[in-house]
């Protein structure tokens, strides 16, 4: 029988309308002895959805019935590592359904998670549910808050809701539940009107039943029109209620039922003796060596509950036996005579005679006694011994004798003898070691550290000298390319001169010294000016950065930059610059000011009329604002978006549903209100008229003068129609006095250097004096025509030392409202902007300064 059994209740309020069974709130019984609810743990749940969610309840059905089957069918052994993957896989779930609703009506969902096993309750909790435990004695609210009542409705906590984002983090809580204990869950509106005092006489009543009706009642008292409440208490089993003195005040029911379990339970233990006995001698043997297992533990943990018996007095414990006499003892020993290392020199000890410092062999000092005698008196000798006293010439005479002998004695040594080394006071029979040479290492590191200092001086002279050496020949070529007598020629020595800066370049020393330095930027000025002169090469030198794409790794396709207003009023739309991600089909806007994102303004799945805007394919500025060209879907038709404020309007281009689906190389222009598309027709371009976009177009050529257009990438139009092929060739079309519209001439690209490989956009001024700018996205470069007579003006590159690097050129738009243009370029992800260099003088031209490239402001 189970050692505690639970008792569960549980309601719901919905619209007002009281349900003895919730249907936000799911227990899991165990189906069986055996199940995976009995194994780990009974699996109460508690959900609380938004009020305007879209189908909440069916939400609710849908997490509570993914988190039970991902729960039980989890293999981990722990409580909480289950329910917190359980958890997290019914947000995924969630999640997803939450993806395509509208923001306003996605459901999210407050939650608790109660398991019980044996006598442990886990709580897993998404915020506000709430929870209440009364344990051990002790009230606690779940989660813990600063005031009673004070709690957050699921409106305050949508961020941290089910359903609000991929990633979601469960509060755990574990408390041991005993008989008599009790808890309850509930959705945060009736958690708003409990208090401490009315939780805990809640909590009393020990019966889940009672407790959940007396909720009911609190639920009516303050109008709750929705509402669900869980209520679980511990009891024991009815077989210990039976056996306790007032079990005959039970019900007959409850009298029969202690019956039957007992009836059931020796039922049991006699199928286990006749299975005992039917078994094999094998399988009996396992059983008692378990059953002996089972005693043994269980006598340990009853031996582990008893407290140990007192220990006797030890006054009646018998005497210890007397110890042995074995004589003194070690230290007595050991005072009692003297130690070996009396003799070693290291200590004195009385009774014995203090050891002279000099001592001389035994077979030198025979000599002496026998010559002195006692007539010059007695000394003291070593080892305890007494010297006659000598007078200083037999001293000085002895003392030589004494060296000679010696000398003779070492020289007739054996090569291998050990020499004897003077010992410092201690213990002598230690080994000494050699004092350590610092001041022959401190010389070492002295001597070194003069090479290392004389070496170093010595490299960054030659370094030097070699430095100005490179600049020597660096200026001789210089010299050269100044005196060559035509551009040929310069042309030829201009990669000499180039070659020579590159060498200064590598050596790494060009700031050795500041007049190097000096002669290097000289050089290198009259370097860039000499490649402007003969390869019409200029840089730009005030790049700045405008917007960037609001999205990571997303790229613009074009830029529109709106012109000054003129005989306009509502100037609000002028003030940005519009840029195209055809990749997206958005259209975007951002400040000319620079330095902000650029923000969506027209895109996919917007609603401007009936129908969902498609994807953006082109746009242009018209008169006051920008217009733009939309696709629905892959083969759908074409529709015209124009813009009056913050409000777009649109008209379906009529005949675009033939077009199906268009090429990466589809424009449009608008020039004086009408519309000019290339790329949906072959070969030719098509207008709309303005304000008859319903109307069916017009094919624009007449006559292409049997050029081929099957190449052509871009489009330009300002009362003539300009076309650009990849070589760089511009092809014209223009109308005739007849009304006849044919090819009128073509602008072949003259010789540059590097030549074009391959032009991917251009732009043309709206002046009839102005220029023709080419865009090269391969050699990272912008080169300039002249729009009357097609001569090559300049090529314009980013500085080679420039932060902004142009590696993505993409798109270009020139802004000629101010003296000097400004250019928009699309780069990549990003808009640059920079000014038109100065045109380069011609070759020779040393004298004077260049004259800044002025382009005429536009007519009205």
């Amino acid at each position: 029988m189970p050692r505690y059994e639970t008792r569960a209740g549980h309601f719901g309020i919905i619209s007002g309308v009281a349900r003895s069974e919730s249907d936000l709130v799911m227990v899991a019984p165990p189906a069986a002895l055996f199940s995976p609810e009995s194994r780990k743990g009974q699996l109460y749940i508690v959900a609380e959805v938004l009020e305007n969610a879209l189908r909440g309840h069916e939400a609710c059905q849908l997490i509570m019935r993914t988190i039970r089957r991902q729960f039980y069918e989890d293999t981990s052994f722990s409580v909480t590592a289950s329910l917190r993957k359980a958890i997290i896989s019914a947000n995924r779930v969630l999640y997803e359904q939450n993806f395509h609703a509208p923001a306003e009506r996605r459901a999210l969902i407050g939650l608790t998670c109660i398991v019980l096993k044996e006598h442990d309750m886990y709580i897993a909790q998404i915020a506000p549910a709430h929870s209440y435990v009364l344990a051990g004695g002790s009230l606690r609210a779940i989660p813990a808050s600063g005031t009673w009542g004070a709690v957050p409705q699921l409106s305050q906590v949508k961020l941290s809701a089910l359903g609000a984002s991929l990633t979601v983090e469960p509060e755990f809580f574990r408390s041991r539940m005993l008989p008599g204990d009790a808890a309850f869950c509930c959705s945060s509106n009736l958690a708003a009107t409990l208090d401490r005092p009315e939780v805990l006489r809640l909590l009393r009543h020990h019966d889940a039943a009672s407790l959940a009706n007396v909720l009911r009642t609190r639920c009516r008292e303050h109008d709750l029109l929705d509402a669900h409440v869980l209520t679980l208490s511990m009891h024991l089993p009815l077989a210990a209620a039976a056996d306790e003195p007032d079990a005959a005040t039970n019900s007959v029911g409850t009298r029969l039922t202690v019956g039957f379990r007992r009836l059931s339970h020796q039922f049991a233990q006699a199928a286990n003796r006749v299975l005992d006995i039917v078994r094999s001698p094998v399988a009996q043997a396992s059983a008692r060596r378990a059953e002996t297992r089972r005693a043994r533990e269980e006598a340990e943990q009853q031996r582990l509950q008893e407290l140990p018996e007192d220990p006797p007095d030890f006054r009646s414990r018998p005497p210890a036996p007397q110890p042995l006499d074995l004589g003194p003892t070690i230290p007595e020993r050991i005072a009692a005579r003297v130690p070996p290392s009396a003799l070693l020199g290291e200590d004195l000890y009385d009774g014995m005679p203090e050891r002279r410092s000099e001592v001389r062999d035994v077979a030198d000092i025979a000599p002496v006694m026998q010559r002195g005698g006692a007539r010059n008196g007695i000394g003291e000798g070593p080892l305890g011994t007494n010297l006659p006293r000598q007078s200083i010439l037999e001293r000085v005479g002895d003392g030589l004798t004494d060296r000679l002998r010696r000398r003779r004695r070492n020289d007739r040594r054996a090569t291998n003898a050990v020499t004897s080394v003077a010992r410092p006071q201690g213990l002598s029979y230690r080994r000494q070691s050699a004092p350590f040479p610092w001041q022959l290492l401190l010389l070492i590191v002295a001597v070194v550290a003069v090479l290392i200092l004389y070496g170093t001086n010595i490299s960054r002279e030659t370094e030097i000298r070699n430095t100005d050496n490179i600049l020597v020949s660096a200026e001789q070529a210089m010299a050269a390319l100044r005196d060559a007598p035509n551009e040929a020629a310069a042309r030829e020595l201009l990669q000499t001169a180039e070659n020579a800066l590159d060498a200064v370049r590598a050596t790494g020393r060009i700031t050795a010294t500041v007049e190097s330095q000096r002669r290097f930027e000289e050089l290198n000025r009259e370097f860039v000016r000499a490649q402007a002169a003969i390869q019409k090469l200029t840089y730009f030198e005030d790049l700045e950065s405008v917007t960037t794409h609001p999205l990571p790794g997303g790229l613009f396709d074009s830029v529109v930059v709106p012109p000054p207003p003129s005989d306009i009023t509502d100037t609000v739309a002028f003030g940005a610059v519009y840029v195209l991600d055809r990749n997206g089909g958005v259209l975007y806007s951002a400040s000319k000011e620079g330095g902000r994102e650029a923000r969506p303004i027209l895109r996919p799945e917007d609603i401007v009329g009936p129908v969902p805007v498609g994807n953006v394919r082109g746009m242009d500025w018209r008169f006051d604002n920008i217009v733009a060209v939309a696709q629905s879907g892959d083969n759908g038709p074409f529709t015209f978006y124009f813009r009056n404020r913050e409000r777009w309007s649109y008209s379906i281009l009529a005949g675009s549903e033939e077009w199906g689906r268009v090429s990466d190389r589809f424009r449009i222009a608008n020039y004086q209100g009408n519309l000019y598309v290339w790329g949906a027709t072959r070969d030719n371009v098509l207008r709309y008229l303005s304000g008859e976009y319903g109307n069916f177009p017009l094919p624009w050529i007449q006559n292409d003068g049997g050029r081929d257009l099957e190449g052509v990438v871009d489009l330009a139009v300002d009362g003539k129609i300009y076309l650009l092929q990849p070589d760089g060739r511009v092809l014209i079309f223009a109308m005739l006095p007849t009304g006849e519209r044919v090819f009128d001439r073509a602008f072949d690209i003259p010789p540059v250097d590097p030549p074009v490989i391959s032009a991917s956009r251009f732009y043309v001024s709206s002046s009839t004096t102005g220029s023709i700018f080419l865009l090269e996205s391969g050699t990272s470069r912008i080169i300039q025509l002249d729009k009357e007579t097609g001569s090559f003006i300049q090529q314009i590159r980013a500085q080679p030392t420039d932060s902004i690097v142009l590696d993505q050129m993409i798109d270009l738009y020139v802004d000629e409202s101010s003296v000097r243009p400004i250019l928009y370029i699309v780069n990549g992800g990003e808009v640059i902007r920079g000014s038109l260099p100065d045109r380069p003088r011609p070759f020779g031209g040393r004298a004077g300064t260049a004259t800044p490239t002025t382009m005429p402001l536009p007519s009205p």
